[in-house]
């Protein structure tokens, strides 16, 4: 439920206009076309995975904007933080502290700041404005840095000190996840291309040789070489999924991102499979 209401709002801010029940409804009718024209008149494994990639795209494609959107506000936030510490500690209002950051052109993050400063002047208090920001964020860590700046507000700590604070932690994790990122490219990299490249031309290769020798050979069987064409594709399936769970693990430190990664790998590795055995077959023929 919460995932389907996070959906909802991911379609929303990509087009208020849009369901997010028509959205996946049209994903589903989009993906049946594809899967029945392209099985029937190509492939049936190529249909299927044509199907799924269609309906991963329909269907990711606002949650990845939610997600870009949500990075945003997280990268701009410390220099929020820090713009408002700066000003509250030159003798400012909150209301015109938040009303300078709303109006710096932070990005996405200052509509829901200004929405924030409405709230304020409508009549609720800082704290109560503060968390529902962080809630409209729909950012776990937004949330978390808020919590903690209006528990220490609350309890009688400075809301200058406590801006200033949580801004620098947030520049230091922030920091940390984009080194690691950095550091792990190479490793994703190779593991995307080694298992949904390079597997998948060998594999092609080595099917294609085996199609030109059992059409010149009187002793062939075509069960073996339909058996060993089937492992070999699932061979390519397997590794397509876990290096899409590798490739989330080490680059984003969750797994949900394989949702988004092993449909469009898995449609690469049988493209490039089904292709150089294809053209394998007709070049060894000649």
């Amino acid at each position: 439920m919460e995932l389907y209401t996070s959906y909802k709002n991911a379609v929303k801010y990509v087009n208020p206009s849009l369901e997010a029940d028509f959205v996946i409804g049209l994903a589903m009718f989009l993906s049946a076309i594809f899967l029945v024209y392209a099985g029937f008149f190509i492939d049936l494994v190529f249909g299927g995975l044509l199907a799924v990639l269609t309906f991963d795209i329909a269907l990711g494609y606002p949650l990845f904007i939610r997600s870009k959107r949500i990075a945003e506000i997280e990268d701009t936030l410390p220099d929020v933080l820090s713009n408002m510490s700066t000003s509250l500690r030159a003798g400012a209002t909150v209301e015109s502290a938040l009303k300078e950051v709303a109006e710096a052109g932070y990005g996405p993050i200052s509509m829901d700041l200004r929405t924030m400063l409405r709230e304020i002047n409508e009549g609720k208090t800082f704290e109560e404005a503060f968390i529902e920001f962080g809630k409209r964020t729909e950012s776990r860590i937004v949330q978390r840095s808020i919590n903690v700046i209006v528990s220490a507000k609350r309890t009688g700590g400075g809301l200058v000190e406590a801006l200033s604070s949580i801004a620098d932690d947030m520049r230091q994790n922030l920091r940390i996840q984009k080194e690691r990122r950095a550091k792990t490219m190479v490793q994703v990299l190779f593991i995307i291309i080694a298992a949904n490249f390079v597997a998948p031309f060998i594999f092609g290769l080595v099917a294609g040789i085996m199609l030109f020798l059992g059409s010149i050979s009187s002793n062939a069987s075509p069960a073996l070489f339909g058996t060993l064409i089937f492992y070999f594709k699932g061979y390519l399936i397997v590794s397509a999924l876990f290096s899409s769970l590798a490739a989330s693990l080490i680059r984003e430190g969750n797994a949900t991102k394989t949702v988004i990664y092993a449909p469009l790998l898995l449609l690469v590795s049988y493209v490039i499979f089904i292709a150089v055995h294809y053209f394998a077959g007709i070049f060894f023929a000649v």
